[in-house]
């Protein structure tokens, strides 16, 4: 229940059920929640009042979409992982569209390790995983391909990403430095910083992620153009600076997908993912591929154990071998 002023309170199994009744599953990190977004919108449409089944950082992310009429949130293990079938088998029986995107992307499009998937030959996993995540999602909603992927800022997260920028002042570049895996850091960030300080004066650059990001902001401390903004930005304001920096920058990560659809100009080193995989419908993209023999490797990397390390980086080889010339000039070119 929900209490009310004069001491009442609204029992919600009271409530009248809407017409039509649609429930998701996405349980996952930022980035996954960002893609399942993109069937809400259709879902609407149609006239679902939608259910949201998700983690707490899902909620995070998806609290202020206005398509989603009302969350479940569920903590860590709640619903243990042997209980989680019979869980939506009964969950299935109170809506009338019920669409389960867990390892719609992981396990499906992206094998896991201890998986059968897992060890077929490169060629066999890119015929059958390189299918863009998108359409995906929307053939396991069974909607048209009416993509809507978005991240929703309330109007004081807007304000706040503005009033940043313009105390920042030049061309605000947002830098993502790192994803939620091994393989989602690219290791010559302080070498792409420095000639970017030399050579565009007018240039400032966000670094963001969580607080182990902060390892990786190192040295830049004390550069009045380059703002350390790991473990202090929330993913909230990290993804509302996003959508009106001038680019944004870095690997697979929730941010990036965040603006996928968005007009900013945006430069993303891939891994393990094939640009038909994520960028295929992005708007205003450049998508950096490397040139890495087992790249795209269509896996899930928990660690380096199945992912070939750089021995001069100690990061996955595949984001080695992005060299910073190659990010440098994309740089320059949407800086023209």
């Amino acid at each position: 229940y929900k209490k009310q002023s004069g001491g009442k309170h609204r029992y919600s199994y009271k409530e009248p059920k809407p017409i039509k009744t649609a429930a998701v599953i996405r349980y996952g990190a930022f980035g996954d929640l960002i893609q399942a977004s993109s069937i809400y919108p259709e879902l609407k449409r149609q006239g679902y009042h939608i259910t949201l089944y998700t983690s707490e950082g899902g909620y995070e992310v998806s609290k202020h979409d206005p398509h989603i009429y009302k969350f479940v949130i569920q903590g860590k293990d709640q619903v243990p992982n042997a209980a989680l079938v019979p869980f939506w088998d009964d969950l299935k029986k109170k809506y009338d569209k019920f669409i389960n995107l867990s390892e719609s992307v992981e396990g499906s499009l992206l094998s896991i390790p201890g998986r059968t998937s897992h060890g077929w030959p490169k060629a066999l996993a890119h015929k059958m995983m390189n299918m863009n995540y998108m359409e995906m999602v929307h053939d396991l909603a069974e909607i048209p391909y009416n993509f809507g992927q978005k991240f929703y800022p309330t109007e004081e997260e807007k304000v706040w990403a503005k009033a940043e920028k313009k105390k920042m002042g030049g061309t605000v570049i947002l830098w993502s430095l790192a994803g939620s895996a091994f393989h989602k850091t690219w290791p010559w960030l302080d070498t792409a910083i420095a000639r970017l300080m030399i050579k565009n004066p007018e240039v400032k650059i966000v670094l963001c992620g969580d607080t182990l990001c902060q390892l990786l902001e190192q040295g830049w401390e004390k550069e009045p153009r380059v703002f350390c903004r790991s473990g202090k930005w929330s993913i909230r304001e990290s993804l509302s600076f996003a959508h009106i920096a001038d680019i944004v920058i870095g690997p697979e990560t929730g941010i990036l997908n965040a603006v996928g659809l968005e007009t900013v100009p945006k430069i993303i080193m891939l891994s393990h993912s094939s640009r038909e995989n994520l960028t295929k419908h992005w708007k205003n993209t450049v998508a950096l591929e490397p040139k890495t023999d087992c790249y795209p490797c269509h896996k899930m990397h928990y660690n380096s154990d199945y992912c070939k390390r750089d021995e001069t980086s100690g990061c996955a080889q595949c984001q080695a071998d992005i060299t910073p010339d190659e990010v440098y000039q994309s740089i320059e070119n949407l800086l023209i």
